[in-house]
């Protein structure tokens, strides 16, 4: 079976294995539906007893992100979304009554930080991703809705690095806006090599362990992606 998690190095609690499977569920690589490993696969995984899977299985499941399936073909399944929360699911943070304007507003008050937070706390697989993404998106950059993608989970494993689960939260629920955002911005000339060379330089100073240089690359990155899209409301 292929391996989904990363072994948790040192002594680790219930919580890091259920913060770990939540971040992935956060990040989109695990989907409503998909079986999770069982727990003799997950606790080999992530290099803990399967008390710990058990217990941080069972807290998902109280959370509703998880559910449990008995009988053939049963096993524990990353929960779909609820229809009660059909509006939320599909209508993201900044699209509908808000607009780009307040989404970028919160980006750079959410995305500045995380990429400070990033460079301090990133350990040295987080590095390597960043390093990976970096790598797919000079392959994909003909490719406008493989760039896309890569461009938005850059931004993504940053918030993923930083640590915290609410900014997390927060910029995963915004995926679709930022994706398409992105793309209004695709066709001006010059676009995708700035956003390449921003990248770069945010990707240099985390990696260089320079959390005020990381947040000041992150805002110049922001500030110019705003200035595109004003250009572009203006012209559209």
């Amino acid at each position: 079976m292929a391996k989904m998690f990363k072994a948790l190095k040192n002594e680790r609690f219930f919580e890091k294995v259920a913060g770990s499977i939540q971040r992935e569920i956060l990040l989109g690589n695990l989907t409503p539906g998909q079986k999770l490993p069982n727990e003799t696969e997950l606790a080999k995984q992530f290099n803990v007893g399967r008390s710990a899977i058990r217990e941080a299985l069972k807290v998902l499941e109280l959370t509703g992100l998880l559910y449990v399936k008995r009988g053939y073909n049963g096993g524990t399944f990353v929960k779909p979304p609820d229809p009660a929360d059909a509006f939320a699911a599909t209508t993201p943070i900044g699209t509908a009554t808000t607009g780009w304007e307040q989404l970028m507003e919160a980006r750079k008050l959410i995305e500045v930080r995380t990429a400070e937070l990033a460079s301090a706390r990133a350990d040295e697989e987080e590095i390597a991703a960043l390093e990976e993404d970096m790598q797919r998106m000079r392959a994909v950059v003909g490719v406008p809705a493989r760039f896309i993608d890569e461009d938005v989970g850059f931004h993504l494993h940053i918030a993923e690095a930083a640590k915290n689960e609410v900014f997390l939260s927060v910029i995963s629920s915004v995926r679709t806006s930022l994706k398409k955002e992105t793309n209004e911005l695709l066709v001006q000339d010059g676009a995708v090599e700035e956003i390449l060379a921003d990248h770069e330089a945010i990707y240099r100073r985390i990696a260089a362990r320079d959390p005020a240089g990381a947040a000041q690359e992150m805002g110049r990155h922001l500030q110019s992606l705003e200035s595109r899209m004003e250009r572009a409301k203006q012209d559209g």
